[in-house]
């Protein structure tokens, strides 16, 4: 897919994009990202430490989330494991 121009708007500030993705994914994620600064900058007034938050509160959520995909691959491993080995007994 070729690339295109996206203008998005995060904590109002307008952003010129370029990109692949789906306009409506890049828009998707700006209004993510801009939610998370908004949430942020009812409790702090100096913008760059609301950055700095809303950046850390994303990348906290990213990271439980992979934690959460790995721990879940690892169980679908072992009974995937498992079963095999039950299949391997009965045969």
């Amino acid at each position: 897919m070729a690339q295109q121009k996206i203008t998005v708007e995060i904590f109002g500030q307008q952003l010129n994009l370029k990109s692949a993705a789906d306009p409506k994914f890049a828009t998707d994620l700006a209004e993510f990202v801009d939610g998370q600064i908004r949430k942020v900058s009812n409790q702090i007034n100096d913008p760059l430490k609301v950055v700095l938050l809303a950046s850390l509160n994303i990348a906290n959520e990213l990271f439980e989330e992979r934690k959460s995909q790995q721990e879940t691959t690892a169980a679908i491993s072992e009974r995937a494991d498992l079963l095999i080995e039950m299949l391997e007994k009965s045969i």
